[in-house]
């Protein structure tokens, strides 16, 4: 049996996993053992466990811990095997895709529209009492925004912000104890008390950079007397006559 299993041709090599001295030591094993130790050895060797898959029919019932070398053999002729299945081509997700796609885009475009009409009901600073009406999606960037800039330290202390750089927007957020702004849209009213607001681009992190915030509006010019912050109207008069004087 050894040499039957080891023998090689001259032509054609057998290649084992494990090399030729394993498979010289496994032939030794089988010579050397009784047919229940053989059993033992070829499924262990070889991994050929009893299948528990297969079906068939037969009129004895045989235990499932049974060996197949002690039981009879079963009529499998009414086993047929399986077809082999035609594969299934890959299904085409383009048209959900370009949904997604056509999804995203209306997103932020709309996104984009309500950040620029933040921008333009906030170009300057929102008044100490007031109401302002702005659309659903306009509200929610400006809640957003203003979440984000709350979160971001106490306006009590010092005014904060809050920007996004694809919109192109930073809302700046002041405290004022006796301001009472009313935000309106179509699902009902918002009132902010104790802030104060403004909207500006994004690389703007100062909002009274062009004195249009309420610091900047009650301080005049350096070197300029108060009284004359008010120009006359001077240029109602005729070319060449003089100004009334003080």
């Amino acid at each position: 049996m050894g040499d039957s299993v080891i023998r090689q041709s001259a032509d054609r090599r057998a290649e084992t996993s494990h090399g030729r001295a394993a498979v010289l030591r496994l032939a030794s094993w089988f010579e050397q053992a009784d047919a229940a130790t053989a059993h033992r050895l070829y499924t262990a060797a070889f991994a050929l466990h009893p299948a528990r898959h297969l079906g068939g029919s037969t009129e004895e019932t045989v235990a499932a811990a049974a060996s197949w070398w002690d039981t009879p053999a079963a009529d499998t002729s009414a086993v047929r095997p399986a077809r082999r299945g035609v594969l299934a081509p890959a299904e085409d997700h383009s048209a959900q895709q370009a949904r997604l796609r056509d999804t995203a885009e209306a997103a932020a475009h709309w996104r984009r529209s309500a950040a620029e009409e933040v921008r333009s009901l906030l170009t300057d600073l929102t008044p100490r009492t007031g109401r302002l009406a702005m659309s659903e999606a306009a509200l929610g960037v400006l809640m957003e925004l203003l979440t984000r800039a709350l979160g971001s330290g106490d306006a009590t202390a010092a005014p904060v912000s809050a920007g996004d750089l694809e919109l192109d927007i930073r809302l700046h957020v002041r405290h004022d104890s006796g301001a009472a702004l009313v935000l309106g849209e179509d699902g009902g009213d918002l009132t902010l008390t104790g802030l104060r607001l403004r909207a500006t681009p994004y690389a703007q992190t100062d909002p009274d950079r062009d004195g249009s915030g309420q610091e900047a509006d009650a301080v005049a010019p350096t070197g300029t007397p108060p009284e004359e912050t008010a120009a006359p109207a001077a240029g109602n008069a005729p070319d060449g006559a003089d100004s009334p004087e003080a």
